[in-house]
């Protein structure tokens, strides 16, 4: 009797080992077949070069493939103006440089309308200037109203507004528009003049012309009031810069309901890529159904939900073409002069990334519910900054402020060029930068606003492409689903567990094979049963009956590995 209970315990454990195998290696083969379809392996490159001025044509990427990513339009509307790239190519690869981990990325798209590289201020089809005040600044003193009429733009008073006031986009900022001072002393008498004022449109003032100051009322760091311009020249305030509020406002909300925007074959907007990287802070299955980084409408860029850092290209003013009159953007950044930022002893760039020959650079941009925001620089964006919070734009845009301690916009390299080839031109760009930002600004923050990579990591990131030369800007795009980017480990040894797994299911349904005869599986255990001394037969026993339970924690941690692990 025995004989028999001991048979049909090892039979149970068998079969329970074919079901756990047969389970287990059908749903790792499944998950990892649909984690391979959306998955960019960055692969590691011993020793690779970067060579900025031919993107894409370094040795290493020979042995690299492409990954065609699908595309949809960001505003799906019948005749609209997105979607015009429906797969962009990427690939991806790593590599160290004296230690550091550097990540490199290539994406390429074929060129859709016009190579356009000389970008246009994007206008609605009524011909509004789509941002009249592109200037978002930390609502404060340094924000001003001139007060005008209609009738006569030629004079007009200008008097700091109460930040209650302030009117702006996203919270806490004040979308304005700079302006100068002047204050000249002609005869003995003192004049001033605004230089640069617009109207709510965006429209100058005074047809562009100097604008005399018929009372001025100024507070300046926050506490010293200014109420004539023989106090405003005094205090060594003449030629500064203001920033004008944009009352009365055209507001993105009000450009929600647009599907296009105003282009023809001489006024283009420039060619762009994006690559988003989700930082977190979403639900578990967002990024798994599907689901497109959704910006909501009539937002500056706010990010349905999440947030991410996004690596945003545009050709004109940021790529590396030397007939660009713009390059290299709105940075502090020269071609020709010394780089003024300090890339700090705690940040490991030995490539000094921003500074490299032939390379142009991105807009580095955190996002999130609120709004785009551009990481480092200086004040120059339509998006508002998030910067070293010791030092306000009024000082930034005026010089006095040591620029060293902004944000090093110039993390992130890049090389840009178009191409030609049998089926038309097409356009590539290869982006660049640290597995890790930790210490570019000293500790003052930056790094928590961009994303740390490390190699055997999985991230998810999506793809943008805007075709400048076939009107897409702004809100119009084409945009990729989630994907995922893989770092490969530098060590090619693989872990043994996925390959016990894979091993067990395949051997396992061998093993459910033989189990269908149960008659002769039946009479071949009890055999071997007969033949082992009764002791130990006792303790093979105890050991199955307590295996059981085991076996079934062993299944679930390796389910658990097996889930972190994607």
């Amino acid at each position: 009797m025995a004989n028999g209970y001991i048979s049909l315990i090892v039979l149970g454990l068998i079969v329970f080992l074919v079901i756990v195998g047969v389970a287990y290696g059908v749903d790792y083969m499944l998950n990892s077949a649909e984690v391979a379809s959306d998955t960019i392996t960055a692969y590691y490159v011993p020793n690779a070069t970067i060579n900025l001025g031919t993107p894409g044509q370094e040795p290493f990427w020979q042995s690299i493939p492409w990954t065609a990513v699908p595309l949809v339009p960001t505003v799906p509307v019948p005749d609209g103006i997105s979607g015009h790239t429906q797969t962009v190519y990427v690939r991806a690869a790593w590599t160290y440089v004296d230690g550091v981990p550097y990540v490199i990325i290539d994406m390429k798209a074929p060129v859709v309308g016009q190579e356009s590289w000389l970008a246009c201020p994007e206008r609605t089809p009524q011909g509004q200037i789509w941002a009249p005040f592109p200037i978002p600044e930390p609502k404060g003193w340094w924000v001003v109203n001139v007060s005008y009429k209609a009738s006569d733009q030629g004079v007009a008073s200008v008097y700091t507004l109460p930040t209650s006031e302030q009117i702006g986009y996203p919270p806490n900022q004040a979308l304005t528009n700079p302006i100068t001072i002047y204050v000249y002393n002609v005869s003995g008498k003192l004049y001033g003049q605004i230089v640069g004022a617009v109207n709510p449109q965006g429209v100058p003032l005074n047809n562009g012309q100097p604008i005399n100051i018929t009372s001025i009322d100024l507070i300046v760091n926050g506490s010293i009031n200014v109420t004539s311009l023989e106090q405003f020249l005094k205090l060594g305030l003449n030629g500064t810069t203001w920033f004008q509020d944009a009352y009365n406002l055209f507001y993105p909300e009000d450009t929600a309901g647009y599907v296009s925007l105003f282009y023809n074959s001489t006024y283009m907007y420039p060619e762009r890529f994006a690559i988003m990287w989700l930082l977190g802070g979403v639900p578990s299955d967002w990024t798994q159904i599907a689901y497109t980084p959704h910006m909501m409408p009539g937002t500056s860029g706010a990010l349905s939900a999440g947030q991410a850092e996004i690596w945003f290209f545009n050709d004109n003013p940021r790529g590396n073409n030397t007939q660009d009159p713009g390059y290299p953007g709105p940075t502090f950044f020269s071609r020709t002069s010394p780089p003024p930022y300090i890339h700090w002893p705690s940040y490991k760039d030995p490539l000094n990334l921003g500074y490299l020959p032939n390379q142009g650079l991105i807009a580095d941009i955190y996002v999130n519910g609120s709004s785009i925001y551009y990481i480092g620089g200086n004040y120059l964006s339509t998006f508002p900054p998030i910067d070293n919070p010791h030092i306000n734009p009024w000082e930034v845009w005026n010089g006095l402020v040591n620029k060293s301690l902004l944000w090093d916009p110039s993390v992130v390299a890049t090389g840009f060029q178009f191409y030609n080839t049998p089926t038309g031109p097409w356009m590539i760009i290869e982006f660049a930068r640290t597995f890790s930002t930790v210490g570019v600004s000293n500790g003052q923050g930056e790094s928590h606003y961009q994303v740390q990579l490390q190699p055997g990591h999985t991230y998810w990131v999506a793809f943008a492409v805007f075709q400048g030369g076939a009107g897409e800007s702004v809100d119009f795009k084409s945009i990729s689903f989630w994907w995922r980017i893989y770092i490969q480990p530098a060590d090619p040894q693989q872990s043994v567990l996925p390959l016990f797994i894979i091993t067990n299911s395949i051997l396992s349904p061998i093993v459910a094979v033989a189990i269908i005869n149960r008659n002769t599986m039946m009479s071949e255990l009890n055999r071997i049963s007969m033949s082992l001394p009764k002791f130990i037969r006792s303790m093979l026993l105890l050991i199955l009956l307590v295996s059981l339970p085991i076996f079934n924690g062993i299944y679930a941690v390796i389910d658990s590995i097996r889930r972190l692990s994607i």
